[in-house]
């Protein structure tokens, strides 16, 4: 090869002399294609040769690998957070007035509607007070109708009016509290749900201010958990959400239904709020739920398996391709930019490109330039 180059160097010095530029230059691309021609043929068949050698030769390492495409798709990112479960209909029911328990309605467990009483005061003496109040009203009611006959004729003093009118009205007014006291003797559901606890018994005391059930609702629940303030901008209604509950192996894909407009200084978070459907009831209050919230979509991303991503001692990313050199195949070192990784890929950025294989299994044992087979 050196001794062709050699004459046709010594044979282009001594015809330059003689002949016209033009002349020269056109010589000169004649014997540039011929070298390259010859160039191609001996390149192709040392690879030949060194497709042999590595099937023959066994003190030679081969490192046998597989290698795979990027793939083009929707890349998403998501990060994770803890919620718990939450209802609005979750109450401590509390008596409105102070007496003995005479009676309970429901045991624990039971559905109960709106409305529906579930337990009983002690109204006895509410009630005593309220005949005789009744019978006060009769006689102060006969008073105020003869005085009024009396101040209609212009008999009688306008005092004397006043006073039985003021006195009957009072009675009515005290007649109506108590009404309303008796009527709070009979304590009711604030709403529709389930007797979750109860914590009285026939014959206790109980006055306002003690919790004597409570009530619940799972009809209507939803997730509230905290979110870094670093997130405001990206996470609002609307943001897709996967959810999951570990106790009870259950998930399910939803948005964020409202975020809070309010940063606790304590932890430095917002609120988010995703509303559920609670069939069979077996979402409970109070119950931990994992939240991956998307941040970030990019779609048409070029990804790959982050378990092939490599680094050097400054940190810098790299992958190994696929070069074929005829029947020969090397491994290449890549340098790549990444991006963000989830759920075991990583968007590449840049220094990839699509059509590049790069190695896969077997990514591990290899250097660069080093002589590879590529298996299925």
């Amino acid at each position: 090869m050196k001794k062709l180059i050699y004459i046709s160097l010594a044979f282009v010095a001594a015809s330059c002399a003689s002949k016209t530029t033009e002349d020269y230059l056109t010589e000169l691309n004649t014997k540039r294609d011929s070298i390259k021609a010859e160039y191609r043929t001996l390149g192709a068949e040392l690879a030949k040769i060194e497709a042999e050698i590595t099937a023959l030769d066994t003190t030679r390492k081969v490192v046998n690998v597989t290698a795979r495409k990027a793939d083009r798709t929707t890349f998403r990112h998501f990060f994770k957070i803890y919620g718990s479960i939450q209802t609005d209909n979750n109450t401590l029911v509390y008596p409105s007035a102070q007496g003995e328990i005479t009676r309970v309605f429901v045991e624990e467990g039971q559905p109960v509607s709106k409305g529906q009483t579930l337990y009983a005061i002690d109204s006895e003496i509410l009630r005593k007070n309220m005949d005789e109040v009744k019978v006060q009203i009769e006689l102060a009611k006969d008073v105020y109708d003869k005085q009024e006959k009396l101040w209609k004729q212009n008999i009688g003093s306008e005092m004397d009016y006043l006073r039985a009118k003021n006195n009957l009205d009072a009675l009515n007014t005290k007649k109506e509290t108590l009404k309303a006291q008796i009527s709070k003797t009979n304590v009711t559901a604030p709403f529709s749900g389930t007797i979750d606890e109860i914590m009285i018994k026939n014959g206790q005391l109980v006055s306002p201010g003690i919790a004597t059930m409570r009530i619940v609702n799972l009809d209507k629940v939803y997730l509230k958990a905290d979110v870094p303030e670093g997130y405001i901008k990206t996470i609002g209604r609307g943001t897709p959400v996967n959810v999951t509950f570990p106790s009870i192996n259950e998930s399910v894909k939803t948005n964020i239904n409202e975020t809070g407009r309010f940063i606790n200084p304590a932890n430095r978070t917002f609120t988010a709020r995703i509303n559920l459907e609670n069939q069979n009831n077996k979402l409970y209050p109070n119950l931990l739920g994992m939240l991956e919230i998307q941040d970030y979509q990019q779609d048409s991303a070029l990804v790959i398996p982050a378990r092939l991503i490599q680094e050097n001692a400054q940190g810098e990313s790299y992958i190994f391709t696929v070069k074929a050199d005829g029947e020969a195949m090397y491994s290449i070192l890549k340098p790549i930019e990444v991006g963000m990784t989830y759920n075991g890929v990583t968007e590449v950025l840049s220094g990839l490109g699509d059509h590049d294989m790069i190695i896969d299994k077997g990514s591990r044992s290899v250097s660069d330039n080093q002589l590879i087979r590529v298996t299925k």
